[in-house]
């Protein structure tokens, strides 16, 4: 199929070639029979379309096929083989109809001889702005390859910014899951061993799922769910009854596609910065909605707020500032998140929007579940 393909491409132009030119040639021969005023004679009709043929076929030979094949060598060598070849084209195909048309050789030399080197002006003329034309076709494609080239450079650079971030992320979690959570394992090892098992496995599920999200551009918001429900789970564990979490789900929102590991920092944030310098820790509140063509997810606590300046809790090297770099890599300005005083209550809400489309209902309707 593929082979086929620019034979029958150059099946195409000698077609629209040989029709364009048996017409000009056909337009030149009634004019010449009008002009005469002894009426349009059939061998003026034919030997015109024939001459028209030799002018437009070798145009395109020497433009459309051989200066595609001449373009990596010097302008020096390049045209006088063009101009050589629309020439010997012309006389030669002129020649070639005079010979079977021997009208003008019967009739007058000087005559034949003025209508070959007509047609090869004609053709060095039709060549020349032939070639002008796919000069400039050559120089676009060209330029369109080059554009499309540093798109798909760009592209890959952005795809591995984002697995650099991803990887970056990572590294900074492991660390922390692993010595956090051993410590607790260690604890529960005396006092409930089938509650240190069962917080081992959870650590394992996590680790794997950060590791396989790395090949991955992004994944299931139900995913991301489960994932950070195995954080809390560990969390909790630490924190006991100092730690409360009540999601509340948009069914709609499950199979929204996000970037692997966006969820889970937005709690880790909560809970580090908001509930565990308090005594008596808090309440995380995990909000996801679809509206329209964009998903909302807040993440609400009510712990000790943001500090006066806020902002700098979302810079690079942390959790939130990578986060903020890979939705500015995946989605450009489309993608926001955002850190702002929980409304109605002491604490803080960490609000992250991306754009998505409306999804039908896979569940019953949202619920409340506290755990």
């Amino acid at each position: 199929m593929t082979g086929s393909a620019p034979g029958a491409r150059i099946a195409r132009q000698l077609v629209l070639w040989v029709g364009a030119s048996s017409l000009a040639g056909l337009a030149i021969g009634l004019a010449v029979g009008v002009f005469q005023g002894g009426g349009v004679e059939r061998p003026i009709l034919v030997i015109s379309v024939l001459f028209g043929n030799v002018v437009g076929l070798t145009a395109m030979v020497g433009s459309v096929w051989l200066f595609p094949r001449l373009r990596g060598r010097s302008g020096l060598l390049r045209f006088p083989l063009l101009v050589l070849t629309l020439l010997s084209g012309a006389v030669l195909g002129s020649l070639a109809v005079l010979g079977v048309y021997p009208l003008f050789v019967l009739n007058e030399l000087r005559q034949a001889v003025g209508v070959v080197v007509i047609n090869a002006i004609l053709a060095l003329v039709i060549g020349s702005v032939v070639l002008g034309y796919e000069q400039m076709r050559l120089r676009l494609q060209d330029t369109l390859r080059e554009m499309e080239e540093v798109r798909l450079v760009d592209a890959r650079l952005r795809e591995e910014a984002a697995r650099a971030e991803l990887a970056a992320l990572q590294a900074r979690i492991n660390p922390h899951f692993f010595f956090n959570t051993l410590n607790t394992i260690t604890s529960l090892l005396e006092e409930d061993v089938r509650a240190a098992e069962e917080l081992l496995e959870t650590l394992a599920d996590l680790f794997r799922y950060a590791f396989d999200v790395a090949d991955t551009v992004s994944v299931p918001l139900a995913d991301e769910i489960a994932f950070t429900q195995g954080y809390l789970r560990i969390e909790q564990a630490r924190f006991g009854d100092r730690l409360r979490v009540v999601w509340r789900v948009d069914p709609r929102s499950l199979a929204v596609r996000v970037p692997g590991l966006v969820l889970q920092p937005l709690l880790e944030n909560g809970v580090g910065h908001g509930l565990a310098p308090r005594a008596r820790g808090g309440c995380i509140e995990v909000t996801t909605a679809v509206e329209g063509s964009t998903l909302r997810i807040d993440v609400l606590d009510d712990g000790v707020g943001l500090p006066d300046d806020g902002g700098p809790l979302i810079r690079d090297g942390h959790g939130l500032g990578n986060i903020a770099r890979r939705l500015e890599t995946f989605y450009g300005g489309r993608a926001t998140l955002e850190l702002s005083t929980a409304p109605d209550r002491a604490g803080t809400r960490a609000r992250l929007t991306l754009p998505t489309t409306p999804l039908a209902p896979s569940r019953p309707e949202g619920r409340e579940t506290p755990s």
